[in-house]
């Protein structure tokens, strides 16, 4: 009873310091994540010792209040019996009551993996699935042809994991955006490809098998891509401290605290450096983090009749990204393998698309570099007594995009004419 406290306790503390983080990091220049102009941000040296503050003090309550490991099988193995046997309970049943007390055991397992996966869902609600419930509601006013409808069964299950499958391979194998992909022994390729395709697919297999018999209309999801409902609320969220860049950098590096990596993350690192093969559906997540999300998921589509995020057209950009952004290029390379690098080093380069919070809080990685090039702009970092200056200075603005969502056609001329009796006013 006392290690469940502790625990709780230790969970609470981690859980303020997330909230408490967001508060810091709101007080710092949006430009940081948002901008996509050459300019110079400045952020005063308190924000940094305010936001590092907060971030040793939790490391310091999970040293001091939390329970030592138990003996026994590591909690890595604990997590994987018990996915295994999650996805057995799935295919074997369709009730949720059954399907959720199976998987609250996961907390038993690793009790810091039940914070983790709620920050984590709270991240993709704010920035994913927000504008695809807006988008849902906006388009449940209008009747959609049934003949487009599709059960969820055995056949569009293999569909979809066999396309994600082969889009894996792709950039493992093929082509990058920018450059070619490194190739791995064949040994440790089969590794990465099987434990990847373990402990980063079963979320797509465990949404969908728990959503069979069920039906999806492909004309949603048709009609969504074109009326871009969902753009208007993700691009206004990547523009608050709630945007992907800060909140991704904010759990990513809690997550990597001791005690609380074990339970969470390290699946995700689990096998040396990174490939296509290791990116999740939406980010850089082991399975355990998935929890709510995942649920959330499911609940989608058995009461609301929605499909889930990840099969939207927009949503596949990200999966793409991901798979882009963890894999290996061959050297020489001429920019920053940014988020590649950090499954080299694993307490540095917390950020995913930009460097700026790292830059700013002294979590890049080692390097002599004095401008660092990362997804289309060059950055800089200066120091005064006082201050901390980021220069940026984009060399192609449209990578600096990669957190947002395309807006739809027709929305282009709209936001110009406001723009222009904006300015005219």
């Amino acid at each position: 009873m006392e290690r469940f406290i502790r625990y709780l306790e230790v969970n609470f503390a981690i859980l303020c310091c997330f909230f408490s983080g967001i508060q810091t990091l709101g007080k710092l220049p949006h430009e940081l994540w948002s901008s996509t102009e050459s300019g110079v941000v400045v952020v005063s040296k308190k924000l940094r010792e305010e936001y590092s503050e907060k971030v040793e003090a939790v490391a310091q309550a999970i040293r001091q209040r939390g329970p030592p490991p138990k003996g026994g099988l590591s909690t890595h193995s604990l997590l994987v019996m018990h996915r295994l046997l999650w996805i057995g309970t799935a295919l074997a049943s369709s009730d949720m009551r059954l399907f959720i007390a199976v998987g609250l055991l996961q907390f038993v397992a690793a009790p810091y993996s039940l914070v983790c996966s709620f920050m984590l869902f709270l991240m993709h609600f704010c920035t994913m699935c927000l504008g695809h419930l807006a988008s849902g509601l906006a388009l449940s006013v209008i009747p959609l042809p049934h003949c487009f409808s599709v059960e969820i069964g055995g056949t569009l299950i293999g569909i979809v994991l066999l396309l994600d499958f082969a889009a894996t391979a792709y950039y493992a194998f093929w082509a990058c955006s920018d450059g070619l992909p490194r190739k791995l022994p064949l040994r440790e390729t089969l590794y990465h490809m099987i434990y990847g395709t373990f402990q980063a697919k079963a979320y797509i297999l465990l949404v969908l098998v728990m959503c069979r018999g069920q039906r999806l209309n492909l004309a949603w999801l048709a009609l969504d891509a074109v009326a871009g409902i969902s753009p208007l609320i993700n691009n206004f969220m990547q523009r608050t401290v709630l945007s992907w860049e800060s909140l991704f950098y904010h759990i990513h590096r809690m997550e990597h605290l001791p005690g609380v990596y074990e339970h969470a993350h390290r699946l995700h690192h689990y096998l040396p450096d990174g490939t296509a093969w290791d990116a999740h559906v939406h980010s850089g997540a082991g399975f355990p983090e998935e929890w709510f999300y995942l649920m959330h998921d499911i609940f989608l589509v058995r009461v609301l009749g929605l499909p889930p995020p990840f099969m939207t057209y927009r949503l596949l950009k990200y999966q793409l990204g991901n798979k882009d952004g963890h894999q290996r290029r061959v050297e020489p390379y001429q920019v920053e393998q940014y988020h590649q690098d950090h499954h080299l080093f694993h307490r540095k380069n917390f950020g995913f698309n930009r460097p700026c919070l790292d830059m700013i809080f002294d979590t890049y990685k080692p390097t002599t570099k004095k401008h660092l090039q990362v997804n289309g702009a060059i950055y800089l970092k200066e120091e005064t007594s006082e201050n901390i200056m980021i220069h940026i200075k984009v060399v192609d603005r449209k990578l600096l995009f990669q957190s947002s969502q395309r807006p739809a056609a027709w929305q282009k001329p709209l936001r110009e004419l406001m723009n222009f009796l904006w300015h005219f006013h």
